[in-house]
């Protein structure tokens, strides 16, 4: 398991569990189980992504906002949604003054909705999210581009896999933003 750390290339607040992947772990290679505080600005998660071979989001590159507020809103970009690599959700839950975990299939995840997005009478959110945890698996190739638009925006046709860098740049530019900061 690794925390943040200066020297880790981690974020601060992130925990990161690949200990599925243990050279002594008597299972084949798991995913990475990546917990990310609610705050954080889901384009940088985006880009620990990349550089780390995590795929899943990378066609959520440049889309604006916090994690809670992606994960919430369970947005969209060119097929690809957050919902895809979460694992479970954290909250305080502002009805009982509890915390409360949502395991996925909890979240009741839609196109542009989730079960987080529960307003209380008022019209103040329910779910305050503290954490998300992600579950990646392991590569440095998309899954196979279904979008004919990106598949376009990529010069290949769909279909194909690419490197999840080559679509974070290119999504990054369609999206007028810098690749690097």
């Amino acid at each position: 398991m690794q925390t943040a750390s200066p020297s880790s290339g981690v974020l601060a607040g992130i925990v990161v569990d690949d200990s599925a992947c243990d050279v002594d772990d008597l299972s084949p290679c798991g995913g990475v189980r990546v917990t990310v505080p609610g705050e954080q600005r889901w384009d940088e998660l985006v880009e620990l992504a990349v550089g780390s071979e995590w795929p899943g989001l990378e066609l959520l590159s440049g889309v604006p906002g916090t994690v809670a507020e992606v994960v919430r809103a369970n947005v969209a970009a060119h097929g690809q949604e957050p919902s895809g690599t979460v694992a479970s959700v954290r909250t305080w839950d502002r009805s009982t003054d509890a915390q409360r975990t949502f395991a996925w299939g909890d979240c009741r995840f839609g196109p542009g909705t989730s079960q987080l997005q529960e307003t209380l009478p008022g019209g103040r959110g329910r779910y305050q999210i503290l954490d998300v945890t992600f579950l990646f698996k392991q590569g440095d190739l998309t899954a196979p581009v279904r979008d004919a638009q990106l598949a376009a925006l990529l010069g290949v046709r769909p279909g194909h896999r690419v490197p999840i860098t080559a679509v974070r740049s290119a999504v990054l530019a369609d999206r007028g933003q810098e690749a690097t900061r």
